[in-house]
């Protein structure tokens, strides 16, 4: 037998292999008992539970000359629009955020950054495709008027880089 694999016996006495992904009988987990006996206690609170308590709590709050319950969270985002509406730039920034947020704002346009072809724009893409051999393109119109203003015997980026 291998170094690895040595002969144990289980509890009704047959022989086994222990080796990789089988452990001796005597180390394994017992039934009941936890793997992790000093892990997280039972009924301890995280962050989220800890806020979502806080933000529920309901407070009285005092309009003109009535009062009213309402929950923390509620206090705070009343809070935020009477501010904005005040004209405070930070509280209108932070109203925004919390409408863009939650799903009430649509999301804003997508700005076109593509700016629309000119002439040259249209030749120089012409003389590309002309000089990968990609001769299916017709020329269009522009590239006709350009290519009379030219010499004769120089092509469209000859044109620009001489004097």
């Amino acid at each position: 037998m291998s170094e690895q694999q040595k002969p144990s016996t289980l509890n009704n006495g047959q022989n086994y292999a222990v080796g990789y992904g089988r452990p001796p009988v005597h180390t394994r987990f017992q039934r009941g008992r936890s793997g992790n006996p000093k892990g997280r206690r039972k009924g301890q609170r995280n962050v989220r539970t800890i806020v979502d308590e806080t933000s529920n709590q309901r407070i009285t709050i005092r309009e003109g000359d009535r009062s009213r319950s309402v929950t923390k969270l509620d206090a705070v985002v009343l809070t935020i629009f009477s501010a904005a509406l005040k004209g405070d730039a930070k509280a209108q920034a932070s109203l925004i955020n919390l409408l863009r947020a939650s799903g009430m704002l649509g999301e804003p346009p997508a700005a076109n950054d593509q700016k629309p072809f000119t002439a040259d724009d249209e030749s120089l893409i012409a003389d590309f495709l002309r000089r990968q051999g990609s001769e299916e393109q017709a020329p269009t119109e522009s590239n006709d008027k350009e290519r009379d203003k030219g010499p004769a015997d120089a092509t469209p980026s000859e044109w620009r880089t001489k004097p």
